[in-house]
């Protein structure tokens, strides 16, 4: 049985495991914005809402971030704001890490022209849920109804396809939307994902908001063990030593997949990544890598395996 590899990136150090075991679900990013107590911030007639970073991310709190934005197109005097609101009583649902309420985001009527956008990398992480608390001010005032999409190129273009849910109403009192990117896999392991809500449902005016709070970002970790049959995973080989390509076998049961491909080197830095359709049984990748060791780590429907290759120029 070919020698697996367990790449520790968050460490940076490898080690060999011969098999994997179960994965466990892992909080990736968390805004309770306790800490965000700040005047209003407005689109009009200078915009000054700036984006607002995680206050809990296991990457980096400064790559995980809340931005309330005009949707692309909108004119520039488009005129609406955000700021913060102490939180109710009824603020506690998905609060994690024994935080208490405090402060919530307040995203302010009009809103018809405006979407919030979460910027939030999964990078070694699949099986992704999202989940926040929200309410509406009121039932004539605040938006009603949450439209949900999502990008995996940081915006480019805008999918619904692999989500749980494309929308949810917009309660009265704090309420928890769950939310998962069930089929699509381009959403794991992609430090360029981002997920979109925009409002409907009263007329645009002056008064009204829509509040979040405690949103959260969880996944299984890929460089953890792995509860998923290895049989097709083993079935995968890459040329090795490697030059300017390096080939990719691949076998049926993976075409018309997607494949997620990072190579790290032995200090655990992210050297290459590619996302591309398997349509071939041989896949062919360029690559521009000094002479050395590497960890290429292969994800491919909620598979993941890691192989070492040596490169000789």
């Amino acid at each position: 049985m070919t020698k697996q590899i367990k790449f520790a990136v968050f460490l940076f150090f490898a080690f060999f495991i011969s098999n994997y075991s179960n994965a466990q679900s892992t909080l990736i990013h968390y805004w309770h914005f306790n800490n965000y107590n700040l005047g209003a911030m407005h689109t009009y007639p200078i915009d000054t809402i700036h984006s607002l970073a995680a206050d809990y991310s296991i990457h980096d709190t400064s790559k995980a971030r809340i931005l309330y934005s005009e949707i692309p197109g909108t004119s520039s005097s488009y005129s609406t704001y955000i700021d913060s609101v102490t939180a109710d009583a009824t603020d506690t649902v998905n609060a994690r890490m024994g935080v208490i309420p405090g402060f919530a985001l307040r995203v302010r009527n009009p809103s018809d022209q405006m979407q919030l956008l979460f910027y939030i990398p999964t990078t070694h992480y699949y099986h992704i849920t999202l989940k926040y608390g929200s309410e509406s001010s009121s039932a004539t005032h605040g938006q009603l109804h949450q439209l949900f999409d999502y990008s995996v190129d940081s915006g480019l273009t805008w999918r619904t396809s692999g989500l749980s849910i494309s929308s949810d109403s917009a309660w009265l009192i704090y309420h928890r939307t769950t939310l998962s990117f069930t089929t699509d896999t381009m959403v794991n392991n992609n430090n360029k994902l981002v997920f979109r809500i925009k409002f409907s449902g009263n007329d645009t005016g002056s008064t009204g908001n829509n509040r979040f709070d405690n949103v959260s970002v969880e996944g299984d970790s890929i460089t953890s063990n792995s509860s998923v049959s290895n049989i097709e995973m083993d079935k995968i080989f890459i040329s090795n030593p490697v030059k300017d390509k390096m080939y990719i076998t691949i076998p049926d049961e993976f075409l018309g997949k997607a494949i997620s491909l990072n190579c790290y080197d032995q200090l655990g830095r992210l050297k290459m990544e590619k996302t591309i359709y398997v349509n071939s049984n041989i896949i062919q990748f360029p690559i521009n890598l000094v002479n050395g060791n590497y960890f290429i780590q292969l994800f491919i429907d909620n598979k993941a395996t890691i192989h070492k290759i040596i490169v000789k120029n």
